[in-house]
């Protein structure tokens, strides 16, 4: 019987790694096959996953050097005992997942060991993929079971060959995104369904949930005292932020917009004339589509520091280290229009449209061949 579904395996640690998970799904949904999201470490282990979340959380706001030396130590030699020890996480739920909806392959957006050496293990002829969601390769994503990579650049494409992954396995793609993010819109109307002032420069901050931003409140009173700027703070589901802000639309309704969580962000970016943010590898790419002026701000050490370096060193972004970094960034972007255009064809340099589809095409076409070959 041919097989025509899809198991996608991924992890709430950080939002980016489900969204390029959901935008790969809806791709392969879109070309009539099913696909299932799975959380797996979520599923199998649901207190333990929200204890872990928090503790990230924390070590990202309040213990960086803890977080440094676990990513760079874990950097300079690949441990084979974390290694191991991963492959069995979430083992019960995975096999589960397999036996309800015997997939014809198995796709990762998050370094999930377990699927590849449990499919190789029971001799099964599932391939495995895995998508690296950031502009950077842990030596933690490979393993030698995996059947083929999908890479956001060429330098992490190197990076991979570096740690012994054959070239002929690995495909610069891209991170996959949304496909709304690749769609025109019409921003006149975009204005008028959230109310932005057309005539004002647009600030858009991200500072919920993953993207925590110190700060913000004193940021946000600075820049409202220009009043070409308007300000639009996106909170998420980071609901204390949202409250400690809500005065301030009070006291400068024409100057300030805060909100919690939005589907439909890119409608925000597409009106956006700079973006301070975070440098998660998902929000860089949304970015990097829509090609907004990007500001990334105070990058912890890590795969934020590795994506901010990168995409400042190819002149796709500036970094900030304090507000003052800020507001010299943002007054430079306004007065400076070739800095703006530099930063554009910079990011449109680096992204790879319809990332999800290339990774979506790869896989069903491996499915077809292989299905051919069987009979």
């Amino acid at each position: 019987m041919k097989r025509r579904s899809a198991l996608i395996l991924t992890a709430r640690y950080g939002n980016g790694h489900l969204e390029a998970a959901k935008a790969i799904a809806q791709e392969i949904n879109r070309k009539g096959f099913e696909s299932v999201v799975s959380d797996l470490f979520g599923e199998s282990y649901p207190a333990f996953t929200n204890l872990t979340q928090s503790l990230l959380l924390k070590s990202f706001t309040y213990g960086p050097n803890f977080y440094k030396w676990f990513y760079y130590g874990t950097n300079k030699f690949h441990s084979k005992g974390l290694v191991q020890f991963s492959k069995y996480l979430g083992r019960k739920r995975f096999l589960e997942l397999i036996a309800l909806y015997n997939p014809a392959f198995v796709i990762t957006t998050f370094p999930l060991h377990t699927a590849p050496f449990f499919i190789k293990k029971t001799k099964s002829s599932i391939p495995v993929y895995t998508v690296i969601t950031d502009y950077c390769a842990h030596p933690y994503w490979t393993n030698p079971l995996i059947d083929h990579y999908f890479v956001a650049s060429k330098s992490v494409k190197l990076s991979l060959i570096a740690q012994n992954i054959e070239e002929q396995r690995i495909t610069v793609s891209g991170i996959p995104i949304r496909s709304a993010f690749e769609k025109k819109l019409n921003r006149k109307l975009v204005y008028r369904k959230y109310n932005i002032s057309s005539q004002k420069k647009v600030i858009t901050i991200l500072a919920g949930a993953y993207g925590v931003l110190k700060n913000v409140k004193e940021l946000c009173e600075s820049l409202i005292q220009n009043p070409d700027y308007q300000i639009i703070v996106i909170c998420g589901r980071n609901e204390k932020l949202y409250e400690k802000l809500s005065p301030l639309v009070l006291r400068f309704p024409d100057s300030i917009r805060l909100f919690r969580y939005i589907e439909e962000i890119h409608e925000i970016f597409s009106v956006s004339n700079c973006l301070i943010t975070k440098p998660g590898g998902l929000t860089l790419t949304e970015s990097a589509a829509l090609q907004i002026p990007l500001i990334l701000y105070k990058p912890v050490p890590g795969q934020e520091a590795e994506n901010a370096k990168f995409f400042a060193e190819k002149g796709a972004a500036l970094i900030s280290y304090s507000n003052k970094d800020t507001f010299r960034h943002i007054q430079r972007l306004f007065q400076d229009e070739s800095l703006v255009i530099k930063l554009k064809n910079s990011q449109n340099n680096i992204y790879h449209p319809f990332s999800a589809k290339t990774i979506a095409d790869y896989a069903i076409q491996q499915m077809e061949e292989n299905y051919v070959l069987t009979l």
